[in-house]
């Protein structure tokens, strides 16, 4: 949804425009987008105590079609040949490229930036400290005079805001249009980079370079050893469940002894 409100931007404005203020407002765009996407789960949760992973995943569906309407329909190219593909994106609302040759564009310094504010956010504010103490125990804060209701309007808000600009990064830094496909599943793989680096922003930035190498290291690996690209699907899978089946002699001693 953030990639859907920062294109009408990049699609709809004059050539005239500066690229600062134009990426500015594209970058606005997309995190609006994306936290207005992420209250409706939000709201569901807090109203009707709805499974907030549920309901987000089954609204990406929602936000698929969406994205579908505007690509078969007003937003399509009239010279795609009947394919769902926007007009290229004008320079000025494309992000400028870090270093020559490569695809690393200025998006890279938003994760960067957002991983120092986060941690801040955690860790140093009321806010932070608050939203922790929701995690682990929601009645406990209840009966501590937490607004939950506030806090977890203000934590899915922010966390939408962030994918949406995430999703700006993607359509103006990589693919400089709008298609169906904006993304080979990055969100899905951001799962498993959460839960490698135990929620903790600065360990993300670290662990997200690692299977962002792997993701990269696939497709040398579909061409020079001839295997399907799955294999890094299977990589990560892989990690994630040997971490997951750490976590139990974390909490239990196991002992191994005959029965008398």
């Amino acid at each position: 949804m953030g990639a859907v409100f920062s294109s009408y931007f990049a699609l709809n404005s004059p050539a005239a425009v500066s690229p600062l203020l134009l990426l500015t407002v594209m970058s606005f765009a997309g995190i609006i987008g994306g936290a207005l996407w992420a209250l409706i789960p939000a709201i569901l949760k807090l109203v009707w105590e709805v499974n907030e992973v549920i309901s987000s995943l089954l609204l990406n569906y929602i936000a698929l079609f969406i994205l579908k309407y505007f690509m078969y329909g007003p937003w399509r190219d009239p010279k795609s040949h009947g394919f769902p593909l926007s007009k290229m994106f004008p320079k000025n609302a494309q992000l400028p490229i870090i270093f020559p040759h490569t695809r690393v564009h200025l998006g890279i310094i938003f994760g960067i930036v957002v991983v120092i504010i986060i941690y801040i956010i955690i860790n140093r504010t009321q806010f932070g400290y608050e939203n922790r103490v929701i995690g682990e125990n929601s009645t406990a804060a209840r009966y501590a005079g937490i607004n939950i209701f506030k806090n977890t309007m203000i934590a899915m808000a922010l966390s939408g805001g962030l994918a949406g600009l995430a999703g700006m990064a993607q359509v103006s830094g990589v693919i400089h249009l709008l298609q169906i496909q904006i993304n080979p599943n990055y969100g899905y793989t951001a799962i498993i980079v959460a839960w490698l680096a135990s929620l903790n922003p600065i360990a993300v930035l670290l662990v997200a370079v690692l299977l962002g190498g792997i993701e990269a290291g696939g497709y040398q690996i579909q061409m020079i050893m001839h295997v399907p690209f799955g294999i890094v699907g299977v990589i990560e899978s892989s990690i994630l469940f040997a971490l997951l089946g750490g976590e139990i002699f974390k909490t239990y001693k196991i002992n191994f002894g005959r029965k008398k």
